[in-house]
């Protein structure tokens, strides 16, 4: 059975050409070898860590784009005599349906999507030889190959190892740009082994790491006052052949893609819902871009459902969607009101935002001086090319209660200016900054009030902006804007105000 001269790779004539058009992307196709390989350990995994007291699975994989060539090689315990001839014939389902490389087709279909040329070498652990075949899509195709050889070269039994060389690369492979999104989606689909230690990813000699969001802790909406608890429930559901076991949480830091939203797993490994492309279920998550849909979050493994050939949907989407509906039910409880934290809490109370209007006030004190306010402002009009349009003069605010305000006296062009800043906390007040300017002509002078709105969904969006630090740069900013367009109307420009009203429409969508 050792002796192996040949492998099977009978397929109709074209048929291996057909695999380059199968709908699937690079990290999907690169998560194949990677199920390989985790199988292998995973089979093994007594005996690796019998021949190596420290074992660990690791997994490299470099992309050489100059020479269009691509090693995929790993540590597992390699593929045996028994499942050799099955691993390159087409179809050939592995027994063990259990496992991450179930269809039999992984290996065969991601080598043919990447490139048109590939050898494998492997050795087994226990076995005292090393096999080495070589597939080429064009030699293949035109020749209508239907056995490959099998070169065998003789080695110690307790190695083992899979290395897999990919040439003549597609337009499929991995391209320089698509590296980093690459990462993040194996990092996260293989996160599960990842935070075991039990696998290690290595993509062009950068380790792939996964970082866990931060669960929110926090009282509850409705009180406050209250006792902070972690917004985090536990689930084991069944339902019929169908299970779920996992988790669904509230994140610290709302987020508008890359972590809101649920992982679903599969024996061990993510389906749907891999980096940026969450599964999002609208009874789970509510309507997209609520507040509910950018904090809600969950891993959930699952059983029961057959997935597609690449693993990377379930195929029992209307079950799947029932599941969530019931899922939904098993969780909703009145005393742990999961969903209305979720949409109804914001991260600063007003005590919060008052701390740090105070706080915002004293580094007022410390800013510039009305010489070098005037002249500040002197070099900025001096810098404007582009005609503007002249400023709308009044901006009416209402109820909008000052929590702390500031005034800086300055001169230019023989105008006395006040320069008042006020902040302000309405969470109902869709603007994140406002101006009004009061002019007295019998006295050359006016006065700016600029009220910046510490509620605004700008900031709870962007919510690790916690400390008087973290506000500075953004007061800074509106400070600037609010003196451009006062300023403006010395300079012929008239409508300035409508570039403050494109830009608090904008800061609410973007």
């Amino acid at each position: 059975m050792n002796d192996i001269k040949s492998v099977s790779i009978e397929l109709k004539p074209g048929g291996y050409s057909q695999f380059r058009a199968l709908n699937n992307n690079v990290w999907f196709a690169l998560a194949e070898y990677v199920d390989n390989a985790i199988q292998s350990y995973l089979n093994n995994k007594d005996k690796l860590l019998q021949v190596e007291p420290d074992y660990q699975l690791i997994v490299k994989m470099s992309v050489d784009w100059e020479t269009k060539k691509m090693v995929i090689e790993d540590n597992a315990a390699g593929i045996d005599a028994p499942n050799f001839q099955r691993a390159f014939e087409p179809a050939n389902i592995h027994v063990n349906s259990k496992g991450l490389n179930e269809f039999g087709m992984g290996m065969k279909t991601a080598s043919i999507w990447l490139s048109d040329k590939w050898h494998v070498c492997t050795k087994a652990l226990d076995e005292d030889v090393e096999r080495k075949v070589e597939f080429d899509l064009k030699k293949v195709t035109a020749e209508q190959k239907e056995t490959l050889s099998v070169v065998s070269i003789p080695k110690t039994a307790n190695k083992h190892y899979t290395k897999i060389i990919l040439s003549e690369l597609s337009d499929n492979a991995p391209k320089l740009m698509q590296m980093p999104k690459i990462r993040k989606h194996l990092a996260s689909i293989y996160r599960k082994f990842i935070r075991e230690d039990e696998l290690q990813i290595i993509i062009n000699d950068e380790v792939l790491s996964y970082n866990d969001p931060k669960i929110l802790i926090a009282p509850y909406y409705k009180t406050p006052d209250g006792i902070s608890i972690e917004w985090k429930k536990n689930i084991n559901f069944q339902y019929g052949k169908y299970k779920a076991i996992g988790f669904i949480g509230i994140l610290e830091t709302m987020s508008t893609n890359e972590h809101n939203g649920f992982s679903l797993f599969r024996r061990g490994r993510v389906i749907l819902g891999s980096h940026d492309e969450k599964y999002r279920p609208k009874v789970l998550c509510g309507q997209s871009g609520s507040p509910r849909d950018k904090r809600i979050f969950g891993e959930i493994e699952l059983e029961g459902f057959n997935v597609s050939f690449n693993k990377s949907r379930f195929q029992d989407e209307g079950d799947l969607s029932e599941l969530m509906e019931l899922l939904k039910e098993e969780i909703t409880n009145p005393d742990f009101d999961l969903y209305g934290q979720a949409e109804a809490y914001r991260l600063r109370p007003k005590e919060e935002t008052k701390k740090i209007a105070k706080q915002l006030i004293s580094t007022q004190h410390k800013e510039l001086q009305p010489r070098e306010l005037s002249k500040h402002v002197e070099e900025s009009v001096k810098n404007i090319q582009n005609e503007q349009e002249k400023i709308i003069n009044t901006v009416i605010l209402e109820k909008a209660v000052s929590i702390a305000t500031h005034e800086t006296p300055f001169e230019f062009e023989g105008i006395h200016y006040i320069f008042k800043i006020e902040f302000i906390n309405e969470p109902s007040y869709p603007d994140l900054y406002s101006l009004i300017v009061k002019n007295d002509d019998l006295f050359d002078s006016s006065q700016i009030e600029c009220k910046i709105n510490l509620a605004h969904s700008f900031f709870v969006r962007f919510d690790k902006i916690k400390t008087k630090e973290d506000y500075q740069p953004i007061v800074s900013i509106i400070k600037s804007f609010a003196l451009a367009e006062v300023i403006a109307p010395s300079q012929d420009t008239k409508n300035a105000g409508n570039i403050r009203l494109f830009f608090n429409q904008f800061i609410q969508d973007l």
